[in-house]
């Protein structure tokens, strides 16, 4: 196995390479919070916010547009994953705006798939406008769609990805649209043809929440995108949006799963499942991922971060904290959200979890610097991780979970001022495993989320105050 970790976050991949059918095992995460630019490529008006001081470092997302009219930008992830087990694409997004467009947003985002054998020189996006940069367009004429694209997800929050304006094809049908349009929807679109009038064809999609009313009503709604004008970002409680694009073969074809999930839930919802003909459809021994958006009259910034590309039907874990980093001078509450999958048609009983606190070089804590004070479940049919008196930073324990579900271990503790040297990071490391099943992909069976250690504080001179780094 090959395993490269940058453990302050910036980008993980696992991969295993072998001759075995285990070969197709991968895990690949970037979070796109900070100002590193490895592993993926960025063009047009995308920019990650961490690295021109929009956002601090740890904390920022990969814009794809500013709410400004007509932008475009894209981003895809340079290295491919092979598709022999399926895929599970995962990432969060915001979709908001701070002054009013008079359109209500536009126009949405996709999330794509193309063949990972088309080189950076030769990848080129699809149309702008309603098209997405996935589909066709009429503006040049013959627009083709994404180089090598195999499906592009759209995210659709103005409503034109659906019908077949600007020379797309293939339009959803007209009782699903209002004026013509599907806002606030999930719309599935296509492989890219060399045949112009073949290609991207529109293949389902999943109107969301109240439709009632007319096309403005939909759109003022808060599904896709954030519809009360904020001069900051939304905070999580308030609009949250995680989505999951799972493709699987479960029989001679391969099915295609979206699930989301918003502020204030702690499971997914499925929205959309389509079955795409491998004989139509087949699909590329390797894959890239990428997004692109899209702006015109209207417009929001939309924001991409947390991507985490695997295999989908074994068990996984998944972590993060609402802290990036803290102050050395102080002591702090610090909270880690340990999301554990099982992804099998089999209910398991007995999945065994571990977790420790440690420094950056692996070792577990001491107390004085860091101690464990509570640890919370949910989602979990059964759990015997004690909930707290911990004498140390290790914890251990069993979680049960219904085939197809999560649950979420949160550890809460107390990070001690000078517990650690400044400039450094203590981790949460987390690991699942289960002897009820044959994990086919171990690759995604640990997380570690890092924190770093700052000094926040540093008095330049005795007779003045202390100031923020």
């Amino acid at each position: 196995m090959k395993i490269h970790k940058y453990v302050s976050g910036l980008f993980t991949a696992a991969s295993l390479l072998s001759l075995s059918p285990l070969s197709a095992q991968f895990t690949i995460t970037n979070p796109l919070t900070t100002r590193d630019m490895t592993g993926i490529k960025v063009g047009d008006n995308a920019y990650l916010t961490a690295a021109t001081g929009a956002d601090p470092n740890g904390a920022g997302w990969l814009r794809l547009t500013e709410a400004k009219a007509n932008q475009k930008g894209y981003m895809y992830v340079l290295q491919g994953f092979p598709t022999t087990l399926g895929v599970i694409a995962d990432f969060e997004y915001k979709d908001w705006r701070n002054v009013n467009d008079g359109y209500n947003g536009a126009d949405g985002f996709t999330v794509y798939l193309f063949d990972a054998t088309v080189t950076d020189a030769n990848f080129k996006l699809g149309g702008y406008g309603g098209s997405l940069g996935y589909a066709t367009y009429s503006n040049p004429a013959n627009t083709t769609g994404l180089s090598g694209g195999y499906l592009g997800v759209g995210l659709d929050a103005y409503g034109n990805y659906a019908n077949s304006g600007e020379n797309r094809n293939g339009s959803a049908p007209a009782a699903t649209l209002t004026s013509g349009m599907l806002p606030n929807a999930f719309i599935l679109r296509g492989p890219t043809s060399s045949t112009y009038t073949s290609s991207n064809v529109y293949l389902a999609s999943a109107p969301l929440g109240d439709r009632s009313g007319t096309v403005d009503n939909i759109r003022q709604r808060n599904e896709i995108d954030y519809n009360t004008i904020t001069a900051t970002r939304p905070a999580d409680n308030i609009f949250y949006r995680r989505v999951q694009v799972i493709i699987t073969k479960p029989g001679n074809d391969y099915v295609v799963t979206i699930k989301w999930r918003k502020e204030n839930q702690t499971t997914f919802t499925q929205v959309l499942s389509y079955t795409l003909s491998s004989a139509t459809y087949p699909i590329p021994s390797n894959l890239k991922l990428g997004f692109a958006a899209s702006t015109g009259g209207g417009f929001n910034f939309q924001e991409i971060r947390n991507i985490i590309l695997t295999t989908p039907g074994n068990l996984r874990v998944d972590s993060r904290s609402d802290s990036y980093f803290t102050c050395n001078d102080n002591t702090s509450t610090i909270s880690f959200k340990v999301e554990v999958s099982n992804d099998t048609d089999a209910a398991l009983s007995s999945i065994d979890f571990t977790g420790k606190i440690t420094d950056e070089n692996n070792n577990v804590l001491d107390t004085s610097k860091f101690s464990v004070s509570s640890i919370s479940t949910t989602g979990f049919t059964n759990s015997n991780i004690p909930p707290s008196g911990f004498t140390s930073n290790n914890i251990s324990g069993t979680v049960g979970l219904t085939a197809r579900s999560s649950g979420i271990i949160t550890v809460t503790g107390k990070y001690y001022k000078k517990g650690i040297g400044n400039n450094r990071n203590f981790r949460m490391v987390s690991n699942v495993s289960s002897t009820q099943i044959t994990d086919t992909d171990v690759t995604n069976n640990t997380a570690i989320t890092a924190i770093e250690v700052r000094r926040c504080s540093v008095l330049s001179n005795p007779m003045l105050p202390a100031y923020s780094k």
